[in-house]
């Protein structure tokens, strides 16, 4: 079992990749998921604890569910 701090990196490494594969800058993300672009930087880099209405934010962004969004994440 991983502690929560490797959950939040793996999770934002996700985040980052899906992102990416996508060909959105964090602003873009930002503006389509409704959060601050600083906050999805921290996400993605593992600093902040989301809430589960964030993680459904991004899962919806993304048009996937949040077991898609988090697949992996749980080691």
């Amino acid at each position: 079992m991983q502690d929560a701090i490797q959950v939040r990196k793996t999770l934002g490494e996700r985040v980052r990749s899906i992102r990416e594969k996508r060909g959105w800058s964090q602003e873009e993300l930002a503006h389509r998921s409704g959060l601050a672009r600083s906050f999805t930087g921290a996400i993605e880099r593992g600093e902040k604890d989301i809430r589960i209405s964030t993680l459904f934010k991004l899962a919806k962004t993304f048009d996937l569910t949040i077991q898609q969004l988090t697949k992996g994440v749980d080691g």
